[in-house]
């Protein structure tokens, strides 16, 4: 059986080669990627920030005019926060499997992977949870501990959807696998990041040129709630093909692994 993903014989990481299996992924499977990222990422974001916005939450004002207390606001963050983490595990799920499929060359179909996803929602939560805790905690003390967190920690999402391990040997598997590879694993997510946030500003400026108070609904307008579904869309994309496209490819540096046997763990 062909693959949307080369199978490569030599032994190095290479950062350049999970782009090319990401991007394999997503041409192999356009509609189910697209589609992922699109009704399980971006739309809920969007709608939880229409929410905000309805709510008065986004406008400094709601707290000076008492019409919403710290404590409440406090509590709606941290609810947004919480529904924010559950929908990016989702979706990270749903897309790791539709990409280990894809390296396989079978079309997952969004039915199943919505439904692979849902299997492991909870302890994927515990471990997102840890993860933000960890990483947010290291970023707090002089930055240089939350990239190594970050970095170290990098493939433990797809290790638990794949290997189907407990959420602290997830975080162990990936440490283990990354090992030797975090200064390239570093580099691949700086550049990510700095084109996620180029594709901000571009959006933002697109929004802010475009904006028209007395078209928009709750000071959102159109063209803010398509740049929002775009990016979300895109990010989610990216961010989910290449968290699993990453692991694979670390898998064969270290233990030479075939990608054809990995969709067996979800028969």
């Amino acid at each position: 059986m062909s693959t949307a993903a080369s199978v490569y014989e030599d032994r190095r990481m290479s950062v350049g080669r999970v782009f090319q299996r990401a991007f394999s992924a997503i041409a192999f499977n356009p509609v189910v990627v697209l589609g992922l990222a699109l009704v399980i990422g971006a739309l809920p974001g969007l709608l939880m920030t229409w929410l905000f916005f309805q709510m008065g939450l986004t406008s400094p004002e709601a707290l000076r005019s008492g019409a919403f207390s710290f404590r409440g606001f406090f509590a709606a963050v941290m609810l947004s926060t919480l529904i924010s983490l559950i929908i990016a595990t989702l979706v990270q799920a749903a897309l790791t499997r539709a990409t280990v499929a894809a390296n396989e060359g079978r079309r997952a179909t969004f039915g199943e992977s919505l439904s692979s996803a849902l299997g492991v929602v909870a302890p994927l939560i515990g471990l997102s949870i840890l993860f933000s805790l960890g990483v947010g905690l290291g970023f707090v003390l002089l930055l240089v501990p939350g990239f190594i967190l970050l970095t170290m920690w990098a493939v433990a999402v797809p290790a638990l959807v794949i290997e189907r391990t407990g959420v602290f040997a997830a975080f162990g598997r990936s440490a283990e696998l990354t090992k030797g590879a975090r200064w390239k694993i570093f580099g691949l997510f700086l550049v990510l990041g700095v084109a996620y946030w180029l594709l901000s500003i571009v959006f933002g400026l697109v929004g802010l040129a475009t904006y028209n108070p007395a078209t928009a609904t709750s000071g959102i307008s159109v063209a803010n709630v398509i740049g929002s579904v775009v990016l979300g869309t895109v990010f989610n994309t990216l961010w989910g093909t290449l968290q699993p496209s990453l692991y694979v490819e670390l898998r064969q540096w270290k233990e030479g692994s075939s990608v054809d046997n990995l969709e067996a763990v979800f028969a």
